[in-house]
């Protein structure tokens, strides 16, 4: 007979593992509580907007434009049909995709000055954090997890998030995408009616709403390519496919309801054929992995890419999605929010471990915790770095040529004005009254006209031949170009005003 000696555990590991039990013991507990969880709702909803206050610096080029638009329609009760800014574009037809933001963010400006910028992206921060959560958190029932999902994502989201109509696109696709998926499955069709009204705003605010398009397109295709390539391998869904399809026949529709009418497409097949504006403008740029949130984005994509080939449903929604934003994300950066949304919810979708018990949602006592506590912590950033008027006023006059345009202004400079792409949306606004050169509306200045001024501002051959550069009577350069340093030493030209960051030359 043989006998076995059982291990013998030593005092101090018995003591280690009563230890370590406890300890997880009370982590699950402090987890499960309330107070817990409405912190935790709190800090993932007030934190991006907390630390936008604390790094906040008007620096986006194309909020001044858009700023002196929702002036003129203001001023002048009408949408313009034509350029009123530029000398190059006077005259000519000009489609603005998004008058009702520039009404919007010049309403703010009239009413909080230049704090209404801030207040204005401090509501956008708020917004998209809670959408996103509210899309994650129905898609992934496990509390903590769908925080952890939603930092992940929001984080991505916060290196395009600034003072610009695209801002409502990414809520508007947070919105479609959680309606959809909704509708797909529980078969409640009726959500779909909210969809038109929401793309005939969209369409009138942002020209990437054709992303709301796609969207509903591809939740409409996404039922005859599964019968196609599997061949009845997956069950029937729970929404019938035309109900998508009329759909997104109502919603084309509600998008021709703007000022351009169906003329508002042909700006969308402009704006895609720009490769060199593609090739030069930063935001336009392919990601460069020179910030965090480049990484975060990819390794969100990966992360997606790993849940759709653990999950069972083999349906073609979320490879076709998938892959669509990774295309459009990784030609632009601009697009990363895109990317960072598919695969935040990619990932929240096809998070399976097991059975998961669906906690209920706050009580109304929890929920009005949860807004009193958002609300503490941003008027604690609010007061903490003491945002004002002046204070952004000081920020802008660091960034912009406030002090040479008061110079111009004051000596009553008379055009034509030559300046670079980066400032010309701020001269737009600043001085109503002198048609810039150049300015950020790519729709305005055609792919040609961009690259040959970056290349004339970048000290190329192309500057000794320009002819708005050798018509011009004042001319604002930023003291770094290499325009800037050429012209100092040309004897035709004379610096009449220098300061930290502009100079103002005029011929002899």
């Amino acid at each position: 007979m043989v006998t076995t000696s059982k291990p013998v555990i030593s005092q101090f590991e018995y003591v280690r593992a009563r230890f370590m039990d406890r300890l997880l013991a009370s982590f699950r507990f402090l987890s499960n509580a309330p107070l817990a969880r409405v912190s935790a709702v709190i800090a993932i909803c007030s934190m991006p907007a907390f630390f936008f206050i604390a790094r906040f610096s008007v620096t986006d080029p194309d909020i001044w434009w858009h700023l002196a638009t929702g002036r003129w329609i203001l001023q002048h009760h009408a949408i313009p049909r034509t350029d009123p800014f530029s000398a190059y574009g006077i005259g000519k037809e000009w489609i603005n995709y998004s008058w009702a933001f520039d009404v919007v963010v010049e309403w703010f400006y009239r009413w909080f000055g230049f704090v209404g910028i801030v207040l204005y992206q401090i509501i956008v921060q708020l917004v998209l954090a809670i959408a996103l959560f509210h899309l994650v958190r129905s898609l992934l029932p496990h509390f903590w997890r769908s925080i952890a999902v939603t930092a992940l994502g929001l984080f991505a989201l916060d290196y395009i998030v600034g003072p610009r109509p695209g801002m409502l696109t990414v809520f508007f696709a947070i919105l479609e995408l959680g309606i959809l998926l909704s509708v797909r499955r529980t078969g409640n069709t009726r959500r779909l009616w909210a969809l038109p009204p929401m793309l005939l705003l969209w369409a009138n605010w942002h020209i990437q709403f054709v992303y709301g398009l796609m969207l509903l397109g591809v939740f409409a295709t996404e039922p005859i390519l599964n019968r196609i390539l599997l061949r009845g391998e997956v069950q029937k869904p729970a929404a019938p496919s035309k109900s998508f399809w009329i759909a997104l026949l109502a919603s084309v529709f509600a998008t021709c309801v703007n000022p351009a009418g169906p003329f508002v497409y042909s700006i969308v097949l402009e704006l895609m054929h720009q490769p060199k504006v593609y090739a030069l403008v930063d935001e336009l740029r392919s990601m460069s992995f020179r910030s965090p949130q480049h990484y975060v984005a990819m390794f969100l994509a990966l992360g997606a890419a790993m849940a759709i080939g653990w999950r069972r449903d083999r349906r073609l929604l979320w490879p076709i999605l998938l892959s669509i934003s990774a295309i459009v994300a990784f030609r632009s950066v601009k697009e990363i929010w895109f990317l960072a949304t598919i695969s935040t919810c990619a990932i929240a979708d096809g998070w399976v471990f097991g059975h998961i018990r669906v906690r209920p949602l706050f009580s109304f006592r929890e929920r009005l915790l949860v807004a009193v506590g958002i609300l503490a912590v941003l008027v604690i950033g609010w007061r903490r770095y003491d945002l004002s008027s002046a204070w952004v006023e000081m920020g802008v006059a660091g960034n912009f040529p406030e002090v040479a345009s008061q110079y111009i202004e004051k000596h009553r400079l008379q055009g034509p004005l030559f300046n670079d792409f980066n400032w010309g949306g701020f001269l737009i606004w600043r001085l109503p009254g002198l048609p810039v050169a150049m300015d950020g509306r790519t729709n305005v200045h055609d792919d040609e006209s961009v690259a040959h001024s970056l290349a004339v501002w970048n000290g190329k051959p192309e500057w000794a031949q320009d002819p708005e550069l050798a018509s011009a009577k004042i001319i604002l350069a930023k003291k770094t170009t290499a325009l800037a340093s050429i012209l100092r030493l040309d004897p035709r030209f004379k610096i009449v005003f220098e300061d930290q960051q502009a100079i103002l030359f005029q011929p002899r």
